[in-house]
């Protein structure tokens, strides 16, 4: 059995001190192709460089077994997040995806797919991850160094990942109402070199049904 279908995920996070503030609830929509510095947290340790290079931001992990992210100083609540995100280099074994409903740097929501075709939902309450949707196998996620499309669709307490226009899972218990968000991508035990680009990052109003 592959070592991370198993594991709960238990990682180590880097996050600079200003994840802790609390940024106003924002206007929708707001897009992002990376062409110029913009308000994402950066890092320039070597340990988990996060970067602007090629009109893309760039995440590397150079740890085993941590996950790292970046948040954009927004605050949303019900909404439709898509963003195209390409594994560069690196064990194909890893995790990469979006961070939403961003309280705090211990409470938030984590969707993920892998590089060889698993995905996963988490939350974090306190200082302990909770796998709420515990990688299962799907065939519409490019493997390897390949480009997928991620949309989350928020809707009050339901979040649903979708990838390349396939519908992955859904939760519908979702106890964090409104947050930042941001982009994540992280390593498993005995990994490292993890390295996600991340491009075409939009936010947009979630569209109401016809009364």
């Amino acid at each position: 059995m592959r070592r991370h279908l198993i594991r709960l995920c238990v990682l180590a996070a880097f996050c600079l001190p200003a994840c802790q503030s609390t940024p106003p609830l924002s206007d929708l929509p707001f897009h992002d192709d990376f062409s110029a510095p913009g308000g994402w947290l950066l890092n320039d340790t070597d340990q988990v460089p996060i970067f602007y290079q090629d009109g893309a931001l760039h995440i590397i992990v150079n740890v085993p077994d941590q996950a790292t992210w970046s948040v954009i100083g927004k605050r949303a609540g019900d909404f439709v997040l898509d963003v195209d995100a390409a594994q560069v280099d690196g064990p194909d074994n890893n995790h990469y995806g979006v961070i939403v409903r961003f309280a705090d740097q211990d409470n938030f929501y984590r969707l993920d797919i892998s590089g060889d075709g698993y995905y996963s939902i988490q939350r974090k309450r306190g200082n302990q991850f909770e796998v709420l949707i515990n990688w299962p196998e799907s065939p519409a996620i490019k493997r390897g160094v390949a480009t997928n499309h991620l949309r989350v669709i928020a809707a009050g307490p339901t979040l649903t990942l979708s990838v390349n226009g396939t519908e992955l899972g859904h939760i519908d218990n979702v106890d964090i109402l409104e947050g930042d968000v941001g982009l994540t991508a992280g390593t498993f035990a005995d990994e490292t070199g993890v390295h996600v680009a991340f491009d075409n990052f939009a936010v947009n109003p979630l569209e109401k049904p016809e009364p």
